[in-house]
């Protein structure tokens, strides 16, 4: 998935149909931070944390693990989501 909040519709050096190997799958979000509702956000949040969304999540990498988590991206290895997370977002 993909998303651009920045108002910038286009990504500079980015071709979707030659980047993006041969069976994965991209979806697009349009429009501005504030067109989000942030009801809806929490809403979705919640269901995640509750464990009524699967977000498939293949693997978590620490952020001092980040070059093994692009080598594994890289190669192509992940069945699902990759995660890294800040030494902030570490328990």
């Amino acid at each position: 998935m993909t998303g651009i909040l920045g108002n910038e519709w286009a990504m500079k050096e980015f071709e979707p149909f030659t980047a993006i190997p041969v069976g994965v799958r991209l979806t697009i979000y349009g429009g501005d931070a504030e067109d989000m509702d942030p009801d809806e956000l929490q809403r979705y949040v919640d269901d995640v944390a509750e464990g009524h969304i699967n977000l498939n999540i293949d693997r978590v990498f620490r952020f001092s693990e980040i070059v093994e988590a692009h080598r594994y991206m890289k190669e192509n290895r992940a069945t699902g989501k990759l995660v890294v997370l800040t030494e902030n977002t570490i328990g």
